[in-house]
């Protein structure tokens, strides 16, 4: 294991004590509760998506073993922290294998959420500059993490603020803030020009995605923004509090994208149109005529010409040989797309 080079203060306080073990006992905890929330979360996406495409399976898996090998790489820490080394200010100081779990870790799993997230952008608009602008800054962001794993594992002490770890803080988290941004903006904006020539019960579903799109980036964005000013700012460990939980936040809303097909899965299973959101009106149990989902679906695809990708035509071909059912399979095609599935989950 790495060894502290600068040492620790010699006139701590007990207050110097309070700001540096509170945040960290705090992050722990919060790092194990997201771990379970993304826990069940991946148990729901397994269950209820099975067909699911094989390398949207190994997204999940592998995102969900990094997390566990973040959290026990940062539980390994608190043990040094708090039983191992009890009562020693050495052992407070030294960060351990933070500088695998917080930087390295944190930053592999922000990339891989990032990249994916930009490529279903793609997807959907074909636009190569908004891809390739995340996922630059993924990379960036991800190289940034890298250095900072290296400056704390030559130097993993508390107190260590050398220029080049500084300025590597800066890049990974940064660059972080800004790929999110960049992500929720372009979504949001796809989105909300789709909303503007949809009516009817897909305008409802829209809306649940701008609201999904909104809050899953802005979270993000605002952690690893806190994350810098604290560590830029603070001379405590407050910025140990987003900085262990920033990976959790990334593989919470990659799941969170994922699940929220279920209510368009369950649209197919109970043959309603039951597309609102929690705040959003209903339309009961009644059936869409072939006629209002058909005007639906070209609508929407007016709206948004380039998602007729040559599979999705031949789904579009489907309904109009199958008729109602056909064209509501169609309807629910498009928004599985949307959310990150293709038509298996529909057989």
């Amino acid at each position: 294991m790495v060894h502290v080079i600068t040492p620790p203060p010699t006139d701590v306080s007990t207050n110097d004590i309070i700001w540096l073990a509170g945040p960290r006992l705090i992050g722990i905890l919060f790092n194990w509760s997201l771990l379970g929330v993304l826990t069940t979360q991946v148990y729901i996406y397994y269950l209820n998506f099975p067909k699911d495409p094989r390398w949207n399976k190994v997204l999940v898996c592998t995102v969900y073993l990094l997390d566990w090998a973040q959290t026990c790489s940062a539980t390994y820490d608190v043990f040094h922290w708090f039983v191992y080394g009890w009562g020693s200010i050495d052992a407070l100081y030294d960060l351990w294998s933070t500088f695998l779990n917080v930087p390295i870790l944190s930053s592999i799993i922000a990339a891989i959420v990032q990249i994916y997230f930009g490529w279903r952008i793609w997807k959907l608009t074909h636009s190569r500059i908004i891809f390739s602008v995340i996922g630059v800054l993924a990379l960036l962001q991800l190289g940034g993490g890298i250095a900072v794993g290296i400056f704390l594992w030559r130097d993993s002490s508390e107190v260590a603020r050398s220029d080049g770890l500084v300025s590597s803080v800066g890049v990974r988290l940064a660059g972080s803030a800004l790929a999110d941004t960049v992500i929720a903006i372009s979504m949001t904006y796809f989105l909300v020009r789709s909303k503007s020539q949809i009516v009817g019960h897909m305008n409802n579903v829209v809306t649940r995605l701008i609201r999904l799109t909104i809050e899953t980036g802005t979270v993000t964005a605002i952690a690893a923004i806190v994350d810098l000013i604290f560590f830029l700012k603070a001379t405590n460990g407050l910025h140990q509090v987003s900085g262990v939980i920033l990976c959790k936040l990334y593989s919470n809303s990659l799941l969170v994208l994922f699940n929220n097909r279920m209510i368009i899965a369950s649209s197919k299973q109970n043959q309603t149109h039951f597309l609102s959101g929690n705040s959003g009106s209903s339309s009961g149990n009644t059936m869409p005529s072939e006629g209002e989902s058909s005007r639906e679906l070209e609508t929407f695809k007016a709206a948004v010409p380039r998602l007729s990708t040559p599979d999705l035509d031949g789904e579009m071909s489907m309904s109009s040989k199958g008729g109602g059912g056909q064209d509501r399979k169609s309807n629910l095609y498009l928004w599985m797309i949307l959310l990150g599935g293709e038509g298996g989950q529909l057989q």
